[in-house]
């Protein structure tokens, strides 16, 4: 039987066997199907049947011989697609002429002339199959080659090839920014070899993807000859031959400067003063911490300090919060000027500060706490002001005064506030005795850590009425603490301390999320918009950067400022205009303006101008003008006439401490806006408040 004969009577056959052995040539073939699989040897097989069964010429078979005739290239393409390598295509054709011969000769049992030509073309055409399939194959990967290396060089990534012995075969634009040396005296060399400040890393990453096989991700550091420092996330992907060697390691690299510097700054404000740059509460106590451990291993001391600095407080008052604010971080500067690198300054909040000693004993501590307060002494330079203060530092050692961190921080804060009550500017050493004289604030400031968490606190609110309609307009929000012991307290008999124990943030906070909480759920029930008063401090506003965070806190739990009204003593709102410091302007949302009272207003001198460039929606008459109201007394035109010059500005009145009828006759007949007093209501719990309100909305006229 003729050859091109056989061929086309077998081929069902031919394809049945030749698939088995091109799975063995290409594994990454086992997931097609048969009849994908036999399509590709199918079309070899009718192009080479077409060209045994016309006639061929010599010229025509020089050409084929050369590999100038045309022949389909798209087995080539298909094989590119697949992921097959030149080899395995070539091995492909071999094994399908292996397989037709094989069996053609075993039938033809021997060959005659003609079946030896007949042969002989054969050969020429899987001869030709290879050649141009060789040739596609080569174009498509040169194409596919010229395009990655286009992609590579135009990235702004550094990208880079190295082989197994981590020398650089390729490097794109981008990496020969990074090495600062042309494409030439790069090619051929090791990162150690240019001396890279990443080079260790690098070595032991393109040895590990050698070694595994496997991608590795890393992270570099390196900076420029200009002394520009960028971050790379790097991933290290080794490339395999047919044989599964790495013979090739690919590199490419993203500038991840912006992030690493975004959480740089997310950690620094977690852990650093915003004001001072020394360390804050946070980091104080993990530094604690592990100093505490480190003794423990090492079998040394050290010591803990606690600084409250003397006289800080007058100077705030009388030069405004951002003077005070310089003033702080100045003391922050020159306390870090006279303490070793071994050894932590930090600010807990408001002007106390904390030092921890290492490797010093009681003697030496207190020489260096002496050196400390000396250096306090010096005046300082504040906004053309010579500010003198001082310091009263409380010491305590480890492990002779105590063990944890509990015992220490307790231990040099009683010793800190025993030098405060001895008239300050001295250092006092902890002694054991001091722990019977604990004095009433020490305590109270102790038990309001307490406090808050075991949710001792609790928000009463009074009833503030409108005069002319006799309506709920809103409310004061007033603290209150459950105490264990004392029973039911006032702030004013623990709000002195809370900047002593550094919780006037966390205190403030729990009080406006509670107003902004039942604000959310009162206004359902009132006829209009109930307003919660909340008293705040300035200093809050001023010493702290938490502009955004205020407002983060209100739209967080009501979703509108719109209720909630901060109110600020005449003293503070003097103090926050003197800073420089508008809260109106700084915390207003878009169509949602913060709220501004003044209370007690009246007795201290304000300035009207000041109000209005605060945009006061507000002021509450103080309880001293308000007592002796409606009496006939010279109060009364005080009163009237305050009231009439608010309302030419704008701002509304509220009366407080409103307890009798004469008094709200008279606040009625001068136009005041509002009223607050026992002559309505008591301070209330929240379930007493909400149901006062939804009595009085069931009274109120359809």
């Amino acid at each position: 039987m003729k050859l091109v004969q056989f061929i086309h009577t077998r081929m069902e056959q031919l394809l049945e066997d030749w698939e088995e052995a091109a799975l063995k040539i290409a594994p990454q073939l086992k997931g097609e199907d048969s009849p994908a699989l036999r399509d590709h040897a199918r079309s070899m097989l009718e192009y080479i049947h077409r060209d045994l069964d016309s006639p061929q010429t010599r010229d025509e078979s020089a050409r084929k011989a050369l590999g100038k005739a045309p022949a389909s290239s798209a087995h080539a393409m298909d094989r590119v697609e697949q992921g097959l390598s030149m080899f395995q295509m070539v091995q492909e054709f071999r094994a399908l002429r292996a397989r037709v011969t094989e069996v053609w000769s075993d039938e033809q049992q021997s060959l005659t002339p003609k079946d030896i030509d007949e042969l002989v073309r054969f050969n020429q055409s899987i001869d030709h199959l290879i050649a141009n399939s060789v040739s596609s194959f080569s174009a498509l990967k040169e194409q596919e080659t010229r395009l990655i290396e286009t992609l590579l060089k135009a990235s702004p990534d550094p990208a880079a090839i190295f082989d197994p012995a981590g020398k650089y075969l390729f490097i794109n634009t981008a990496m020969a920014d990074l090495v600062n040396m042309p494409h030439r005296e790069v090619i051929g060399k090791t990162p150690r070899e240019l001396a890279l400040d990443l080079a260790t890393g690098l070595h032991d990453a393109i040895t590990k993807a050698v070694s595994t096989g496997q991608t590795q991700l890393r992270e570099y550091h390196h900076c420029y000859p200009s002394g520009r420092e960028v971050y790379l996330d790097c991933q290290l992907v080794p490339v395999s031959n047919d044989q599964n060697e790495v013979e090739a390691v690919v590199k490419t690299s993203r500038d991840i400067t912006e992030r690493k510097q975004a959480e740089y700054q997310v950690w620094r404000s977690a852990n650093f003063d915003l004001l001072t740059g020394l360390p804050n509460r946070r980091l104080f106590l993990d530094r604690l911490e592990q100093t505490l451990l480190e003794a423990e291993r090492m079998g040394s001391s050290f010591a803990l300090l606690f600084i409250d600095l003397d006289r800080f407080k007058q100077a705030n008052d009388q030069l405004g919060h951002k003077a005070g604010d310089r003033l702080l971080t100045q003391v922050a500067e020159r306390m870090s000027t006279v303490v070793r690198a071994m050894d932590t300054v930090a600010r807990l909040g408001g002007d106390e500060f904390t030092l921890i000693l290492k490797e010093t004993d009681r003697k030496g501590a207190e020489e260096a706490a002496k050196a400390f307060l000396r250096s306090l002494e010096q005046a300082f330079e504040v906004d053309s002001h010579r500010i003198h203060i001082s310091g009263s530092i409380g010491l305590t050692v480890f492990p002779d005064d105590g063990k944890d961190i509990d015992q220490l921080m307790h231990n040099a804060d009683q010793a800190m506030y025993g030098a405060k009550e001895q008239g300050g500017h001295q250092v006092l050493v902890y002694e054991p005795s001091m722990a019977k004289s604990e004095s009433e604030d020490i305590r109270l400031s102790r038990e309001l850590y307490d406090a808050l968490r075991d949710n001792q606190l609790e928000v009463y609110y009074q009833p503030i009425i409108d005069i002319r309609t006799g309506a709920i307009y809103g409310a004061e929000a007033l603290l209150r603490w459950n105490h264990p012991r004392k029973g039911l307290l006032t702030p004013d008999a623990f709000l002195g301390v809370t900047e002593q124990s550094g919780l006037t943030d966390s205190i403030t906070a729990y009080v406006l999320e509670q107003a902004a909480i039942c604000q959310l759920r009162w206004r359902e029930l009132n006829e209009q918009e109930l307003s919660i008063s909340v008293n705040e401090s300035p200093a809050s506003f001023v010493t702290r950067s938490l502009v955004d965070q205020w407002r983060e806190r209100l739209t967080q739990t009501s979703g509108d400022e719109s209720g909630i009204m901060m109110e600020l003593t005449p003293a503070s709102f003097n103090n926050l205009r003197a800073s420089g410091f508008n809260p109106v302007k700084s915390l207003g949302l878009p169509g949602s303006p913060l709220k501004l009272a003044i209370d007690g207003f009246g007795i201290e001198p304000s300035s009207l101008l000041a109000l209005h460039e605060f945009k006061l929606d507000s002021v509450k008459l103080d309880r001293e003008l308000i007592k002796d109201a409606g009496q006939g007394g010279e109060v009364d035109p005080i009163l009237e006439g305050i009231i009439a010059m608010a309302h030419v500005i704008n701002v509304r009145v509220v009366a407080v401490g409103v307890e009798t009828d004469e008094q709200l006759q008279f606040l009625s007949r001068v136009g005041c806006d509002y009223a607050q007093g026992f002559k309505f209501s008591r301070p209330l719990r929240q379930e007493e408040f909400e149901a006062l309100l939804r009595k009085r909305c069931q009274k109120a006229p359809s």
